[in-house]
């Protein structure tokens, strides 16, 4: 995968209160996957804010826009609302499987989302460290082959594609 931009979203990491263990541990998984470039972006739990990102990563043809943080249930946590209104298709297999097989017995009540937008898979992962690494690792083979279908750097001719 060519280009990956990742977007954590956290009001307290991008004040500088804590520091955020998210993005560099999803940068070093994503380059050792061989992505060829991963940006990031550290941003307050706003929606407006999450919108531009992901418009200016489908615009620069990121091959996929993840965010970690923000799915939960607190009142700031607005990023799968945001990333709809990105989307012009959801995906939402890619987060049904993450629900289903991810190790955390609060997995089922992450509200992620997966969708696309343009040429761009956007995919929300959790805020937590060890549970966005986990997603990604999940999804993985799919994310990987939903871009290249995408992109038509694959043929698909199945059912289910």
């Amino acid at each position: 995968m060519e280009r990956v931009h990742l977007i954590t979203l956290s009001d307290r990491a991008s004040r500088g209160e804590y520091t955020d263990e998210s993005t560099p541990l999803l940068v070093t998984w994503l380059t050792g996957k061989g992505v060829q470039t991963v940006t990031t972006a550290l941003i307050p739990d706003e929606p407006g804010l999450l919108e531009t990102e992901l418009r200016g990563a489908v615009a620069a043809g990121a091959a996929l826009a993840l965010t970690c943080g923000g799915t939960g249930f607190g009142p700031r946590d607005i990023t799968p609302e945001a990333t709809r209104r990105v989307m012009e298709r959801e995906a939402p297999g890619i987060c049904e499987l993450i629900r289903a097989r991810g190790g955390h017995p609060l997995a089922f009540a992450s509200r992620a989302v997966c969708g696309i937008a343009g040429t761009t898979v956007l995919l929300n992962l959790s805020g937590r460290p060890a549970a966005a690494l986990e997603q990604i690792q999940l999804a993985w083979p799919l994310l990987a082959h939903a871009v290249a279908v995408l992109r038509k750097e694959i043929q698909t001719g199945g059912p289910c594609t």
